[in-house]
């Protein structure tokens, strides 16, 4: 009986020499980018992402959305102030992010562009509306957006 149990387990432990080890949660998530969810996106459309590297699927527009709370337009509900990655795969050239809804009067509304050519922004943490510390970071703060032309901001996205 104990040769049988000591071949049991050199088999299990040959087993996990071919096999390997199994790559944990972490090393997955390290890995996870934006690069492939905006190479997936369809053009002419904005998404949003509840965690860093575009992960955890918000929404996405294709239309301006002025009050990312309400329950019309491509954000909804418990979209508002949840954003900490965004993609602008867009036929514009930039997608103007809101810190209040529209209309809060523009010029009262702190906000930040996303440029077609950046593509996304993958953590919104190291952002901050108007580029200014004073207005607080663009993370989980987002409450509406806007497709604009290349003269419309003043802030974007890095």
């Amino acid at each position: 009986m104990r040769k049988l149990s000591s071949l049991a387990t050199m088999a299990t432990l040959a087993g996990l020499v071919v096999i390997g080890p199994v790559p944990s949660a972490s090393a997955a998530a390290a890995a996870a980018t934006c690069r492939d969810n905006y190479d997936g996106a369809t053009a002419g459309w904005m998404y949003a992402y509840d965690k860093a590297n575009c992960e955890g699927y918000l929404g996405g527009a294709q239309l301006d959305d002025n009050n990312w709370g309400n329950s019309l337009g491509g954000f909804q509900g418990s979209d508002d102030n949840k954003a900490t990655s965004i993609i602008n795969k867009g036929e514009y050239s930039q997608v103007k992010f809101y810190n209040y809804t529209r209309p809060h009067g523009d010029d009262l509304n702190p906000h930040i562009c996303l440029t077609r050519a950046e593509g996304f922004a993958s953590n919104l943490s190291d952002d901050y509306w108007e580029g200014l510390k004073l207005f607080g970071t663009v993370n989980n703060s987002i409450s509406a957006h806007q497709w604009v032309d290349t003269t419309s901001c003043s802030a974007l996205a890095e």
